[in-house]
């Protein structure tokens, strides 16, 4: 390529030339929210790989076809409805990926690409694929998986260099014979269609290394799968297999066998035979027990059990020595074999509501243990072995009944995620404060009546949730906690807002949304010093916002619906709010400059008394008929003022200006002054037009309503009747 050719394009496009691993010289112009493709790319011939990914492409040019050099076009993830049939005659193309568009057909014209090996049109609604796709005999990936496929066409057994074939997501009830022509493949996906069966001439596929045939409608494992020697995964789950033949144990290379979410109640004992196997998962079937030959699977590492019936783990289980992870969620165990120390490896331990009243002793020999979750069971207490689980980072041990925080929690220096949520916890210990790596921490729903101060010295905290509790006050201490990013205080009993969590330094997002707490009335002005960004304060009856909130530099969601707020500050217009929720309070008017929040993307002002602007403009959230209505309501208002001014100046007297004067509250050098330049009987109207002018300009909440209000105050009743009266009409016709 010329090097002023690539020296424009560095500069003047927005594509960016780079140099692959190989040495290809490449164009990559991924998700730059381009509709077309920048001219100048056409006039690098001499480019290798050009990705157009993410885009909002809608058509490719005949000009595509001077890119006579391209080995690679990545067109996903566009809105391509067609391909153009330039796009067929480049004689080098070895990749095109078409993902992820609007395409419904593939054309025929695509045998022209002689040379392609990798061809890519996933999520698209293509139907139907062209005989011509036989043409394309170099072809060794070819991915049509969620589109709405039926037939595949005979043809495709020319494909003999195809390795990978994905169908996954479409429509097929039965594969095409044809394809158990191409000897050559080695992994096969069929997940999601509706198929019962295989043809017998699947027992073809000799060299078949991966079988996927997920959520689909087989009632067995078709018999042909059986001779699949060379087989390294299946999977199988979402089916409605109720039983696994003897035959498995021929699939002797088997490493990885998933069968999920079937109806299985035994196993045969030839499953054990797999030596190979190193992920079983049957997760949602009907189990209740596991033979002792499972010992036999020496090389196990994942063994996935949840959603059984089990309610014994065999002591047999402890002898597959290269275990990592074991889940066993939603079965009836309560016990725990002894030998468990013999799991060396175990990494994962995941046994959520089962019957565990107790834990066994034996689990602090566990010692490689990193993730633990004993969620939804009977514990209330932990043994001292626990302690010795000195790796561990995550625990789960929500929805118990612990009533005090176990003590041998506090030595588990290495834990970094602490979930007791739904206990019966009331207090934390002092050791609490051991935990100094934790990073998260949920104890939602205990019984906790204050912010425990031991956990204001956990710098590293980032995430701590503490709703649904009965605290009733935050600490000052709270401050030095300056890890955390997200704070969740709802449903507690807080007399007021706790102002100390406004001094949290790196604060993100907090929650004190009280529908099931007790509410407060007012925001604090300190919020306006913190870094908060999201501020969820719905559910309470706070009567108004704080001026100080507009000097939330940081703030971009600010949910607050169901309170009582009057009233939106000005100061806010010019806030760089993306979310703003104010449904269920009583606004009655909105600020002049609201429109001037252009980057709300969601605004929600519904159920609130608005009258300036109305709720019918309003409900739609969109900014600016809110502001069109907002501005020309201004100038009707200014000028329904102005004429009610008018109409004072040539109605009243002397003696009702100093009325007017002491409900104004003038102070008495604005008085003097008034009447010494406009002294005498013959300048009462001056006088009076300057008084007016005065209260306009210096009081903000001067308005029509204000001026009506004062005057029935004063008890000037004539004045009152024909100053509403002069709202209305103007109301009526609007002036």
């Amino acid at each position: 390529m010329p090097a002023e050719i690539l020296s424009s394009m560095a500069t003047s496009s927005p594509t960016q030339l780079i140099t692959s691993d190989d040495g290809k010289q490449c164009i990559d112009a991924q998700s730059k929210g381009l509709t077309a493709i920048p001219i100048d790319v056409f006039n690098a011939s001499h480019i290798q790989c050009l990705f157009l990914s993410d885009n909002a492409l809608t058509q490719i040019p005949a000009a595509i076809a001077s890119l006579v050099n391209l080995e690679i076009l990545a067109l996903n993830q566009n809105a391509l409805s067609s391909l153009s049939p330039y796009l067929f005659g480049l004689p080098k193309l070895q990749v095109l990926d078409v993902s992820e568009n609007e395409l419904v057909e593939i054309p025929r014209d695509i045998a022209g690409l002689k040379c392609l090996r990798q061809f890519y049109a996933n999520r698209n609604q293509i139907c139907d694929i062209p005989p011509e796709i036989g043409g394309l005999e170099k072809l060794e990936f070819l991915g049509l998986n969620e589109n709405g496929i039926r037939d595949i066409p005979d043809e495709i057994s020319k494909l003999s260099n195809l390795k990978i074939l994905g169908l996954e997501q479409n429509r097929i009830e039965f594969l095409n014979p044809k394809v158990c022509e191409i000897e050559g493949l080695l992994k096969l996906g069929l997940c999601g269609n509706h198929m019962t069966n295989f043809p017998r001439e699947i027992e073809n596929l000799i060299c078949l290394q991966g079988l996927y045939l997920d959520d689909n409608d087989f009632e067995f494992i078709p018999i042909q799968v059986y001779s699949f020697e060379n087989l390294i995964e299946l999977t199988m789950s979402d089916n409605k297999i109720t039983e696994v033949q003897s035959d498995i144990g021929k699939l002797s290379r088997l490493r990885i066998l998933l069968l999920n979410n079937n109806q299985i109640k035994t196993l045969p004992q030839e499953m054990f035979f797999l030596e190979n196997l190193d992920t079983l998962s049957l997760e949602g079937n009907q189990i209740s027990c596991l033979p002792a030959s499972i010992a036999e699977l020496y090389n196990l590492k994942e063994l996935h059990l949840s959603h059984n019936d089990i309610s014994v783990i065999p002591d047999e289980l402890c002898m597959c020595s290269e275990l990592d992870t074991l889940t066993v969620d939603h079965n009836k165990i309560s016990e725990l074999p002894l030998e468990m120390a013999n799991l060396k490896k175990l990494n994962t331990l995941s046994m959520n509501d089962n019957k565990f009243e107790r834990i066994p002793r034996a689990i602090g020999a566990v010692r490689g243990l990193e993730v633990l979750s004993l969620s939804g069971n009977k514990l209330v207490d932990l043994p001292e072995e626990f302690s010795q689980l000195e790796k561990i980072r995550h625990l789960d041990l929500s929805r118990n009944g612990m009533a005090e925080f176990p003590l041998p929690l506090t030595k588990l220096s290495q834990l970094e995620y602490l979930d007791l949520q739904e206990n019966e916890i009331s207090c934390l210990p002092d050791e609490f404060g051991q935990l100094v790596n934790l990073k998260e921490f949920k104890i939602n729903k205990n019984k906790l009546d204050n912010f425990p101060e031991v956990m204001c010295a956990l710098a590293n905290l980032e995430v701590l949730n503490m709703a649904d509790n009965v605290i009733i006050d935050a600490p000052e201490e709270v401050a030095n906690m300056t890890g955390l990013r997200y704070l969740d205080l709802s449903n507690n009993k807080f007399d007021m807002f706790p102002t100390h969590v406004c001094a949290i330094p790196n604060l993100d997002l907090l929650n004190f949304d009280q529908e099931n707490g007790s509410k407060v009335g007012w925001l604090p002005e300190e919020l306006g010093q913190s870094s908060i960004c999201h501020l969820y304060v719905q559910n309470n009856e706070i009567g108004g916002l704080p001026q100080s909130i507009a000097s939330m530099k940081n703030l971009q969601t600010l949910v607050a619906h169901h309170n009582n707020i009057m009233s939106i500050p000005d100061s806010m217009c010019e806030m760089r709010l993306q979310v703003l929720q104010l449904d269920d309070n009583q606004l009655s008017t909105l600020p002049a400059d609201f429109d001037h929040m252009t980057g709300l993307n969601d605004l929600r002002l519904q159920n609130n008394p608005l009258k300036t602007p109305p709720m019918d403009i309003c409900v739609s959230g969109v900014l600016q008929p809110i502001g069109r209505f907002l501005r020309k309501h201004l100038e009707r208002e200014e000028l329904l003022l102005q004429k009610m001014i008018d109409h004072i100046v040539n109605t009243i007297d002397k003696q009702e200006l100093r009325q007017l004067w002491r409900k104004f509250r003038f102070e008495a050098e604005v008085i003097q002054e008034l009447e010494q330049q406009y002294k005498g009987k013959d300048k009462l109207k001056e006088r009076i037009l300057a008084s007016m002018k005065y209260w306009k300009e210096h009081n903000a909440e001067a308005s029509c309503d204000l001026l009506i209000h004062i005057v029935r105050v004063l008890g000037m009743e004539t004045l009152h009747s024909k100053l509403k009266a002069m709202k209305i009409y103007s109301q009526a016709l609007r002036l």
